[in-house]
């Protein structure tokens, strides 16, 4: 008989210690936040679905005359090749501002919803600990509102995650937890 001594049981503890280890898991937790966080961002605030990957809405006539800055009263262009079209900006015509340049936001005559006017709450999206871990949501008290706003004017449910973010933090999960099981750093 042969007896074959290995140092297995040392290098399990030793695997073991590493990732319960607080810091290894919280760096994990972060990284999954980090990769489910652009996927999010992309299907909100540019491909306009839902949690259940559906169209959030369709913009109103209205709104989209704010988002373009293509208004009844703005002037005609009257030569060229954009010849009797409306220019687009214009000026305020009644109000506290009237008289004044209505504001670029150098937004597309797509009338999907992206919520996303002037980028602003689309850049405030970000990864904020919680004391569990960490979630994702908006710094800024009023993005954090128009969030409730959003979802009861769709009646839908816009910032949960989508099956697929679900499976990206499973995915990365298993794939840090593969990378230290490694070595990889």
């Amino acid at each position: 008989m042969i007896t074959i001594e290995t140092n297995m049981n040392g290098v399990v503890a030793s695997m073991t210690q590493k990732l319960n280890s607080v810091n290894l898991f919280d760096q994990m937790l972060r990284t999954i936040a980090t990769n489910t966080l652009a996927a999010m961002k992309q299907r909100i605030h540019k491909d306009g679905k839902d949690s259940s990957d559906n169209a959030i809405g369709t913009y109103s006539d209205g709104y989209m005359a704010v988002r373009t800055g293509v208004f009844k009263t703005n002037d005609v262009y009257k030569s060229g090749k954009n010849k009797g079209k409306q220019k687009p900006v214009g000026v305020f015509t009644k109000g506290k501002d009237k008289g004044e340049p209505r504001p670029r936001y150098n937004r597309t005559a797509d009338t999907k919803v992206i919520i996303s006017l002037t980028r602003q709450m689309e850049n405030d999206m970000t990864i904020i600990p919680t004391e569990k871990g960490y979630g994702i949501g908006y710094l800024n008290s009023d993005n954090a509102d128009k969030v409730g706003y959003v979802e009861h004017t769709y009646m839908k449910d816009i910032f949960g995650l989508t099956e697929d973010e679900k499976q990206i933090a499973i995915d990365t999960a298993t794939e840090f937890v593969k990378d230290k099981l490694n070595g990889k750093d």
